[in-house]
């Protein structure tokens, strides 16, 4: 289950169509390698190729898999690395300049709106997509004429009576067993036939015209080693296989070419083994134009007619007779054929097609992957019950906060446990619900729950394992999973309070001797000061009842901040991919743009999907609209974005670099984008996390790795997953 849900998005069909190209382009060159060679040798690799594309779906499911980036990238172009920058100024908070980097050569637009009502809110699309739909019918098409041809040949063999020419069938005996068929074959006389042919998947049989009673005993002696050598060898059979390969591949066009020099080898086949027998070539090639002679065009039936005019041409057919050369099978071209399409087969299907990224986007790799799902005989160390926190230190070892089980648990940098820090209860070093985890420089870990407690490392220990200070917060301190700094041996502690309707970002400062006077506050920027939660008033007291996702549209611009090392706070507006530098007396520093990249429009899907939800959490409500307070002013005007956010979340990592979260390209929903500016404000490179990391509780951003949550959508449990990366430069 996890495992899926670290997975890229699945590309179906677009996926299925380029490990059959690789097969097919596979086959096609080992035929024209062969093409000089035993037309058997041909045969076997056309069939094996059509038995290795029936399997490809299930092998490519079952099998392991090798990424091969082959496909255009989705989504929004590339962000380009911005023009070369001035090196920026040392900050100093006192001063009070601004700063403000080169922007790109093209502005960004700002997001525009489209008035949707809220009350009749778009559907989403029902059809079934376009190019699927094309390929079912397609598909259908392909397969119900197949079952056509399929009736046809058993009207044929209905229709016709048992061979009851002694000597036909003398020669008939001696041809099977000849060539070694086991099992009886039926000769039936036909009146609509008008060339011999093979039909019969299980039970084979030869169906020969009315006109056979004339042929001279040479004749009959052709056309018997020929149908039995089809027995033989199956093709009808085989014939079946490639028509279901072309109905499902209908819509590559290789596979028509496959399926038709793979008709060319299986008549070239027979041919070369109607000559080996002792046939001479010039009299083959005379019994074959005779008998195409006599035939006229049949209607398509799952059978192999001998004298047919098309698939292959009977021209070339005959001219390849009469120049043949004799050519015996060789079992070691054979084995290399097996071998090297078996080869391009497995490859094809352990190929899994993924986009192609810009140079300077890399993809983390999952280095641990910490949790289970609760059920069995697991060990309670791997359980986890409401994660609040995730962090890493300079040792790659890793730590987790649980509200559920209030305590910190240590693992090392493959994911093994390795100890419990604290446990629940009121006294030192205990919790009673651990919401953030702070590893320090130094070695020491600040735990923020009902107090912040700093654990230090014993002479005896490898973790931090003891407490070394306690400090109190204040009663109505909030326990939201943010992000705390330690700068200069201050600890801000990040809280909001509501102040006249609005909200107010700040964080608390404790140093040596606890909670200290001063406070600092994030500067307000876009939406920044909008209230968190909606809520509606419930009886005459006044009291409330909070309603969630009615305080912001669906895809409007959220500002966020963070703090850095150097004691300075990073906001965006998320309109803008701006990120505005403050000191902490709400003094500007500096300005930083983003790399260049268009906004893109809202999916259609994502946006029905989301008026959808939105209408029905509306008709849930027990008041009107207009009745619930700190609804954001989007929704009451029925208007959503047409254009995506900026981008959707900022966070400052080691070495103070500022991680700022794209909305995910269409389709890739399950993976996370994140642009990493250095501190002075240029592009270092693009990560994509293969797994839809929650953002409550943060990521953790450490120099190699990031550490975060993901939620399995059946069983609601957390997993802890780290992953590790190397920016480009």
């Amino acid at each position: 289950m996890m495992d899926s849900l670290l997975a890229p998005d699945s590309l179906g069909m677009p996926g299925l169509v380029i490990r059959a190209t690789i097969l097919l382009s596979a086959a096609l060159a080992l035929a024209w390698l062969a093409r000089k060679g035993s037309a058997g040798v041909r045969h076997l690799l056309w069939t094996m190729t059509f038995a290795l594309l029936l399997g490809l779906p299930a092998l490519s499911l079952l099998g392991p898999s090798w990424d091969v980036p082959i496909l255009p990238s989705s989504g929004s172009p590339a962000p380009q690395r911005p023009s070369p920058l001035v090196e920026a100024p040392a900050l100093d908070v006192a001063t009070d300049a601004r700063v403000t980097l080169p922007a790109p050569d093209t502005p960004l637009p700002k997001a525009g709106s489209a008035a949707v009502a809220v009350a009749d809110p778009v559907s989403p699309p029902r059809s079934i997509p376009l190019a699927l739909l094309l390929w079912g019918i397609g598909c259908t098409a392909a397969l119900v004429s197949l079952g056509v041809g399929a009736v046809r040949c058993a009207r044929l063999v209905r229709g016709a009576s048992p061979l009851r020419d002694p000597s036909g069938l003398r020669q008939a005996e001696a041809v099977r067993r000849r060539l070694g068929i086991r099992g009886d074959v039926r000769l039936l006389v036909s009146p609509t036939a008008t060339t011999p042919m093979t039909g019969g998947i299980w039970r084979p049989v030869v169906l020969l015209p009315t006109s056979s009673a004339e042929w001279s005993r040479e004749r009959w002696s052709v056309v018997l080693t020929h149908e039995m050598t089809h027995v033989h060898r199956r093709d009808v059979l085989r014939q079946f296989m490639a028509r279901v390969v072309v109905a499902i591949y209908w819509i590559h066009p290789l596979t028509w070419l496959a399926a038709r020099f793979a008709a060319v080898a299986r008549e070239e086949a027979c041919d070369e083994k109607v000559l080996a027998l002792g046939t001479r070539p010039s009299d083959y090639a005379t019994h074959l134009l005779a008998l195409a002679a006599d035939a006229h065009t049949e209607r398509p039936a799952l059978s192999l007619p001998m004298g047919q005019r098309a698939h292959p041409p009977l021209e070339k057919r005959v001219l390849a007779i009469l120049n043949a050369h004799p050519r015996h099978r060789s079992t070691m071209a054979a084995g290399l054929v097996a071998v090297a399409i078996s080869i391009a087969g497995m490859s094809a299907a352990v190929a899994r097609p993924v986009r192609s990224v810009p140079a300077d986007t890399v993809t983390a790799v999952v280095s641990a992957r910490i949790g289970s799902s609760g059920i069995g005989a697991e060990s309670d160390e791997y359980i986890f019950g409401d994660v609040t926190s995730v962090a890493a230190d300079r040792q790659g070892r890793i730590y987790v906060a649980d509200r559920l089980t209030p305590s910190v648990r240590v693992f090392d940098p493959d994911g093994e446990f390795m100890a419990w820090i604290g446990r629940e209860g009121e006294g030192p070093g205990e919790f009673t619900w651990p919401v953030d985890i702070l590893p320090a420089a130094d070695g020491k870990l600040f735990v923020r729950g009902s107090r912040i407690t700093t654990f230090a490392t014993s002479a005896l220990s490898a973790y931090p394992d003891s407490v070394a200070e306690t400090w109190s917060i204040p009663p109505y301190a909030n326990a939201d999973s943010w992000r705390a700094r330690l700068v200069d041996d201050i600890y801000y502690y990040p809280h909001y309070s509501w102040r006249h309707e609005s909200t107010e970002y700040f964080y608390m400062t404790y140093g040596a001797g606890g909670l200290m006077s001063d406070t600092v506050h994030v500067p307000e920027m876009g939406d920044l000061s909008r209230s968190p939660t909606a809520y509606y008033r419930v009886g005459p007291g006044g009291g409330g009842r909070m309603v969630d996702g009615l305080n912001s549209a669906p895809f409007a611009p959220r500002a966020d901040w963070d703090m850095t090392g150097h004691g300075t706070i990073i906001v965006g507006d998320g309109e803008t991919y701006r990120l505005h530098e403050f000191a902490l007396g709400r003094e500007p520093l500096r300005t930083i743009e983003g790399p260049e990249m268009k906004r893109r429009a809202v999916p259609r899907a994502e946006r029905a999907d989301s008026m959808r939800a939105l209408d029905a959490r509306i008709d849930s409500l027990p008041v009107p609209l207009d009745e619930v307070v700190h609804v954001a002013p989007e929704i009451l005007r029925g208007e959503i974005p047409d254009s995506l956010p900026a981008f959707n979340s900022i966070h400052v990592g080691a070495s103070d670099r500022m991680w700022v979260e794209r909305w995910p390209a269409e389709g890739m929903a399950s993976l996370r984008h994140y642009d990493v500016l250095e501190y002075d404000g240029s592009y270092a490179g693009t990560v994509v996390v293969p797994a839809p990391l929650l953002a409550d509780p943060p990521p953790f951003f450490g120099e190699d790795v990031i550490v975060g949550v993901v939620m399995d959508p059946t069983f609601e449990v957390h997993t802890v997953v780290a992953f590790r990366f190397r920016l480009p430069r």
